[in-house]
């Protein structure tokens, strides 16, 4: 591991930053963000702060949740504490870094670990069954190496509803997250991000879950259904993103073929997808919710490894907080 990790994350940050000229005020204001170790912090960011009756919707996308970590920082150094998240997949470990408020963790983690193929990789995948190497990621880098501050969260103001999908019954499972002990609630937070084909089903309470992406990948009808009436929705891919059909159905038929209400949703979860960011585009139109986007096709894979693309999205997720905070501060008025 590169010791000189913190220092070359702050030089790649200016190369991302000069690029940017479209936006000189966002990009000045992602260049002042300085994603630290976690530990860098004593006390949580939301410590002695009032939170906002808000509800914050989060996509997931693996490691596309770079730009959400960059809009997450933005909100935790300006004070906005939304006192509810909902988080899917990526977005759910997002969110309870955000809940922790540790500024910086989750960019942090992401670009430490990409290379390291017991975190998100394939090569974790064969030795495991799950791409997410499910005992280092939740256990050995939280307990050990990276120290996740779980008295922060469990005193937090803020509340994380990790969203998973329920094999058997082809919905989607909301559940609250209060207690990350490996007999609690955890497991919920490791089945939301257990994408398909590359992660065994987490089995907890009497069902079947994985990845929530599936089933509800912007749960932003679930938001609307809880007595908020504002909403944050962080979406990880551009206005011009369109989902085509899984190209991996025939496999997907083979290994889930017992979950046939599952299957129906991998095979039309595209339209699904497609439907919904038109809905939060024209809500977002419409003041009935804001939504805050990548303005450029987001070109990071799902397992990156390219610590400069990383930190660039999160760069993206940055300004574009930056950006918008002003129209986000009107929303929030009325």
């Amino acid at each position: 591991m590169n010791e000189t990790f913190p220092a070359e994350q702050h030089d790649t940050r200016e190369r991302v930053v000069s690029a940017q000229p479209e936006h000189a005020d966002a990009a000045k204001d992602a260049e002042q963000a300085n994603p630290t170790p976690p530990h860098a912090s004593p006390e949580p960011a939301w410590k002695g702060k009032p939170t906002t009756p808000v509800n914050l919707v989060l996509e997931g996308g693996a490691m596309r949740g770079q730009f959400t970590a960059g809009v997450l920082d933005y909100f935790l150094e300006h004070d906005l504490f939304c006192d509810q998240v909902i988080g899917v997949s990526a977005g759910a470990l997002n969110g309870y870094c955000y809940v922790s408020g540790e500024v910086g963790r989750t960019c942090f983690l992401n670009m430490k670990y990409c290379n390291d193929p017991r975190y998100l990789s394939m090569k974790s995948f064969v030795h495991t069954g799950n791409a997410c190497g499910r005992e280092f990621a939740f256990h050995e880098v939280p307990e050990k190496l990276d120290p996740f501050d779980f008295q922060a969260f469990t005193n937090s103001p803020i509340t994380l509803t990790a969203v998973s999908s329920d094999l058997e019954l082809g919905e989607a499972d909301y559940h609250a997250v209060r207690d990350l002990g490996r007999d609690a609630d955890l497991p919920y937070l490791i089945a939301s991000s257990s994408m398909p084909l590359v992660s065994q089903i987490v089995e907890v309470d009497g069902k079947k879950l994985l990845d929530g992406g599936t089933c509800d990948s912007v749960p932003i009808v679930h938001s609307l259904l809880t007595e908020r009436k504002k909403h944050i929705v962080v979406l990880t891919q551009d206005a011009t993103y369109e989902k085509g059909p899984n190209k991996l159905m025939p496999v997907l038929t083979q290994l889930y073929g017992d979950f046939p209400y599952y299957l129906d949703r991998l095979r039309y979860r595209h339209v699904e997808y497609n439907r919904t960011y038109r809905q939060v585009a024209r809500m977002h139109e419409a003041g009935e919710l804001f939504a805050i986007r990548p303005q450029r096709p987001v070109e990071v894979r799902s397992m990156e490894h390219d610590q400069d693309k990383l930190l660039d999205l999160y760069a993206q997720g940055y300004a574009e907080a930056a950006r918008t905070w002003n129209d986000l501060q009107e929303y929030l008025a009325k």
